[in-house]
């Protein structure tokens, strides 16, 4: 039986990306964890925004949920970099 947590642990997530500004990406993803050989495991806490971010462009822009499952099967910084390629080019212009 799960016990009542009431919106704790949505409260949680959603405070974190409340107080987040562009620039955390900086420190949340840097650069230069994509600046490595292909074939080099992907850092989990790049996964991890990796994941985030393409959570939020799915929900934003009703992109498809199968780009969430090709976020999740990550795992090398090529397959981090493709990904990234494939989905900044889906993204509309700001403004």
């Amino acid at each position: 039986m799960t016990m009542d947590r009431g919106i704790k642990d949505e409260g949680f997530v959603r405070y974190a990306l409340e107080i987040a500004e562009s620039d955390d990406g900086r420190w949340i993803a840097n650069q230069s964890f994509f600046n490595h050989k292909d074939s080099e495991p992907l850092d989990p806490k790049v996964k991890a925004a990796l994941i985030t971010a393409t959570s939020v462009y799915v929900n934003k822009f009703n992109w498809p949920e199968v780009d969430v499952v090709d976020a999740l099967a990550v795992n090398t910084i090529g397959d981090a970099r493709a990904l990234v390629d494939r989905l900044s080019a889906k993204i509309p212009p700001r403004g």
